[in-house]
């Protein structure tokens, strides 16, 4: 009996890393395709990616002001420091820990130097000296509904901005953005305010999340390059 074997091609497709495309891509969206030449797909990866970051910013963001009081949450992008206040993960690490009552932000690292507000935040944070800080300013804002003299509000006005300008409350450079928001004001710009703060941070998400892929797709470059490779290989056994 004749027996027959289907032509094999003995020829292999080599595609060649690009790490240096790929971090690229990690820090700004879309560069390291830039950089490749595919400036068409760069800018869509970018402008994609950003839109749905930005705009779950903008969601995510907001302020109220009841009794005298403005309450802020500039972000829902921000890594919490909750350590002291979790008892059941003993095992992690505080980082660790961290992250784990706050996912999210596993998913918003991911799309680059737009999300590194949040890590310096993190790293400059002092949980206590911000509970502190906050106890003292709503003793302060609870003096002022009560029936003051002008000189002692002005005295009780003037160290509320004090420590709302405090380092304790605010980062030197960045302010209030991306820091962790206290539970008051998280609390008060959700009941009072018009943004819907559980749904914002699905934007910014997905936004990380999906840049994972266009970091892939630098880093190994086009799907579709065996494309003529195969076409070749066609050729050849004509």
């Amino acid at each position: 009996m004749a027996s027959s074997t289907l032509p094999q091609s003995t020829s292999t497709l080599t595609r060649p890393l690009s790490p240096l495309a790929g971090v690229l891509s990690y820090l700004v969206p879309g560069l390291g395709q830039i950089v490749q030449g595919r400036v068409a797909k760069g800018l869509l990866f970018g402008v994609c990616i950003y839109t749905l970051f930005f705009y779950g910013l903008y969601l995510g963001s907001g302020s109220v002001t009841l009794r005298g009081r403005t309450y802020r949450v500039s972000s829902n992008v921000y890594l919490p420091d909750t350590v002291e206040d979790e008892k059941a993960n003993r095992g992690l690490t505080a980082l660790a820990q961290n992250l784990y009552n706050r996912p999210q932000f596993a998913g918003q690292f991911w799309v680059g130097i737009a999300a590194w507000p949040a890590i310096v935040q993190y790293l400059s944070y002092d949980r206590r000296e911000a509970a502190a800080a906050e106890d003292e300013v709503s003793r302060l804002y609870a003096q002022l509904e009560q029936k003051v003299d002008a000189d002692e509000e002005a005295r009780i006005r003037r160290r509320i901005q004090e420590l709302e300008e405090s380092k304790a409350l605010r980062h030197p450079v960045l302010g209030t953005f991306m820091r962790e928001p206290s539970p008051e004001a998280v609390n008060a710009v959700s009941n009072a305010g018009d943004k819907r703060l559980e749904l914002a941070w699905v934007y910014t998400v997905i936004a990380g999340v999906l840049n994972i892929m266009v970091i892939y797709d630098a880093l190994a470059g086009p799907a579709f390059a065996a494309k003529d490779h195969d076409s070749e290989d066609s050729q050849k056994k004509d």
